[in-house]
Order: structure tokens, then C-alpha cells, then sequence
């Protein structure tokens, strides 16, 4: 398969197939070997606080969706296993967007990092992840093990 058409694959699979990623209105922007960026507009309504910023758990949404497309870019399927999360600035709203990448892999584990930025580029979290990976395929279902 070309690199063209699993990139597009992955795109539709996670935009089309994961209806998680469809409710929170995640999009995937940009797909690469190995790399992701996805982003999400801010709904004032929904995606604030208390303190009327974004809810840390909007950025942890977004930075586990596009670590899982940076692996799923590499025609693999898995689960998050263990996530470390740093917040280290404040959105009230706008587009937040993430970028990740796979920097380790080994037959059943992967590992990514994430950062997400607002639109003016200023930094607000940063995450690594481990994955437990399950299979290779987007469709295809998951061991039982």
C-alpha cells in the first residue's frame, strides 16, 4: 500500500469508524509515517472549566487520539496502557492543535509523544504514552488475550 493511501486510511478509519473521535469533533489534520497532527475548536459551551479554561481532559482527549493516529499511521492497531501528562499552559477557546510522533516501537508496545499548541503556537501540554499493540490493521479485531 502506498504511503498516500494509508494515510488517507487512516484519516477516514479514525474520522469515520472511531465514534469517540466523531464526538468530541476531533479532525485529523495531517498523517505521516509514523507521525500525526490532529486539532479541535474550542466549544465555550461544552470544552471549559470551572475557571473557564479548557478542561484538562479535552487536552488528554486530543493528545491520546493523535498519539493513536501516529501509530495506527503505521498499520498498527493498540491501546493505551499508560499516559503522563503535563499542563503547562492555559486556552480558554480557539483551535488547539497536537502533534505526535512514534519514537520507540518493539513487537507488542509503542511508545509516543504528543504536544498541543494553541493557534498563537503557545505551548500547553505535553504527554508521552505507552501502547499495547493488538494487531496490525485498522480493521482488523482486536486479540483476546
Amino acid at each position: 500500500m502506498s504511503q498516500g493511501s494509508m494515510r488517507e486510511m487512516v484519516r477516514h478509519y479514525f474520522e469515520t469508524q472511531v465514534e469517540f473521535t466523531q464526538h468530541t469533533g476531533i479532525r485529523v489534520d495531517e498523517v505521516g509515517t509514523g507521525t500525526a497532527a490532529c486539532s479541535i475548536d474550542v466549544d465555550g459551551g461544552v470544552h471549559r472549566n470551572g475557571l473557564g479554561t479548557v478542561h484538562g481532559g479535552v487536552h488528554a482527549t486530543l493528545i491520546d487520539t493523535t498519539m493513536a493516529v501516529s501509530i495506527a499511521s503505521l498499520g498498527l492497531r493498540g491501546a493505551t496502557t499508560q499516559m503522563n501528562l503535563h499542563f503547562v499552559g492555559a486556552a480558554r477557546g480557539g483551535r488547539l492543535v497536537c502533534s505526535a510522533g512514534v519514537v520507540h516501537r518493539t513487537g507488542r508496545t509503542a511508545t509516543a509523544e504528543a504536544r498541543v499548541h494553541d493557534a498563537s503556537g503557545e505551548l500547553l501540554a505535553l504527554a508521552t504514552a505507552s501502547f499495547r499493540i493488538f494487531a496490525e490493521g485498522l480493521t482488523a479485531p482486536p486479540s483476546a488475550e
